[in-house]
């Protein structure tokens, strides 16, 4: 691997950083615009090692054209290492953990290149973020790590801060994709440190291969999926609760990234409070080399906030293009559980036969699925909407397929061929985990009559950045469900 090759790894890694309002304006001026407001990062230390990101972050452009905010929070005195853990208390309140530390695996695996040595010490993944815990002997810097898992490279935003002297918190913010046991077989690699202060960067090779648990995602209730802002369509892709985080991810059909505002999403308590947030960001949602004049106004967002200790109704707030929107967020208190017992499994939905082909990247039969969507109802707006989702296996992996005629644009008005957004997600497996794949397929409502609905579809989802836009996946056959109480159009 030539240096050319490493500085683009190590940016894909690593993403671009936003930097403090008293970065000088010369070099400032060098990087891309950033949104209206002004942006803010995590707190990572000396403003010089930050110059020094800065100058690497300019040079080489991403793949994808990328906003991302890090909320900056103030740097904790020294604390102590946590009981039953090699994670100090101070590395763990900066990756924004402490209230989840039992969660934090501990790690005793170290690699040597030259005279670097780089211990990882304690890792945590859940469906929206993995934080990594690295010490550094010699304390020389920021390791620049870049992840894959079992199913290839995570190609996501990320971030890096300071916990205790020699301690440093490498955040990305995806999960890795577990397999049917809930473990993530990672492999971590690092290519250089980037020194803070006015040291050397340093290039080597240190490598790891941890085995982490991921933990599960919750559920927040039924939400509207799809609503407009003026002309722009937003649609929520992913609202889920992780242990440490409430994660929202929205896809605006419209919007440039630099359209979008830094509050564009904003989640209040149940008093009106703004709940913390730990990180947002806005990309474009194809290679940088597939912008035209259409994908150029289709942008994804990506936000985080801690995880409230209450429970209670929430509202997430959207609000740009001179319009606002407000969806209530039904947030359980962490380690509650629903009505059920706990988040809804796959398996806790009946079977119904399907005869369902999907054929490319992923190629399976669906002869049985679990749906979790079945029928007609009144969607935002009180336009008619149909929706069909169902659960089904391929590989030994638990998948989500979403079909759902889209409310802002049409109206269900009984059997009939509609143009709809289809998805296919990941299962965590405890419920819908990162969108993998997404296209327009032409879904066919034959039957219509409650409890009983049937229908054909076709036509080819094109991969996402998870998996790879050059990924797709075509999608043929008929489908049934049977409607319950349980199973609501959305």
């Amino acid at each position: 691997m030539n240096e050319t090759e490493i500085r683009e790894r190590l940016l894909e890694a690593v993403g671009e950083a936003r930097y403090p309002d008293d970065l000088p304006s010369r070099v400032q001026a060098q990087l891309k615009a950033p949104r209206r407001e002004p942006a803010h990062p995590r707190a990572i230390g000396l403003i010089a090692a930050i110059l020094a990101i800065a100058v690497v972050a300019a040079l080489f452009a991403p793949r994808l054209l990328t906003q991302r905010t890090a909320v900056p929070q103030p740097q904790p005195a020294a604390s102590p290492v946590t009981p039953n853990s090699a994670v100090p208390a101070q590395d763990l309140e900066a990756a924004h953990l402490t209230a989840v530390a039992s969660l934090v695996q501990p790690f005793h695996l170290h690699a040597q290149s030259g005279s670097q040595r780089i211990d990882l010490i304690g890792a945590y993944a859940d469906a929206a973020r993995t934080v990594l815990f690295f010490r550094m002997t010699p304390d020389a810097g920021m390791p620049m790590a870049s992840i894959d898992d079992a199913y290839g490279f995570l190609n996501a935003s990320s971030s890096g801060t300071r916990g205790v002297p020699g301690d440093y918190i490498f955040v990305l913010d995806a999960g890795p994709r577990p397999g049917i046991d809930g473990i993530a077989h990672l492999n971590v690699s690092i290519m250089g440190v980037q020194a803070f202060g006015p040291g050397p960067s340093i290039q080597g090779h240190w490598t790891f291969s941890p085995d982490v648990h991921v933990q599960a995602s919750e559920p927040t209730g039924a939400y509207p999926q799809h609503f407009a802002l003026g002309s722009w369509k937003v649609t929520l892709e992913v609202i889920e609760l992780t242990p440490s985080v409430v994660h929202v991810q929205a896809l605006i059909d419209g919007a440039t990234v630099g359209d979008v505002e830094q509050k564009f999403m904003t989640l209040l308590d149940p008093s009106g409070h703004e709940v913390r947030q730990i990180v947002g960001g806005a990309s474009v949602t194809v290679p940088k080399q597939q912008l035209n004049s259409t994908t150029y106004k289709s942008t994804r967002v990506n936000d985080q906030w801690e995880r409230p200790a209450a429970a209670g109704t929430y509202q997430l707030r959207v609000q740009g293009n001179n319009a606002s929107h407000v969806v209530s967020l039904e947030i359980l208190a962490p380690g509650a559980s629903n009505s059920k017992g706990g988040p809804l499994l796959p398996t806790d939905f009946p079977e119904a036969p399907e005869s369902l082909t999907l054929q490319g990247s992923l190629a399976t039969t669906i002869t049985t699925g679990r749906p979790s969507m079945c029928g007609a109802g009144s969607g935002p707006d009180g336009i008619m909407l149909f929706a069909f989702a169902t659960y089904f296996q391929a590989n030994g992996n638990w998948y989500w397929l979403e079909l759902s005629t889209d409310p802002s644009t049409q109206t269900f008005k009984g059997p009939a061929t509609y143009t709809i957004p289809a998805y296919i997600y990941t299962v965590n497996p405890m419920g819908p985990d990162q969108p993998l794949y997404k296209g327009t397929v032409q879904l066919t409502v034959s039957k219509a009559q409650a409890p009983d609905f049937d229908g054909a579809v076709q036509g080819t989802l094109s991969g996402l950045e998870v998996v790879g836009s050059q990924s797709q996946v075509t999608l043929s056959g008929t489908w049934t469900c049977h409607f319950t109480p349980n199973l609501g159009p959305g």
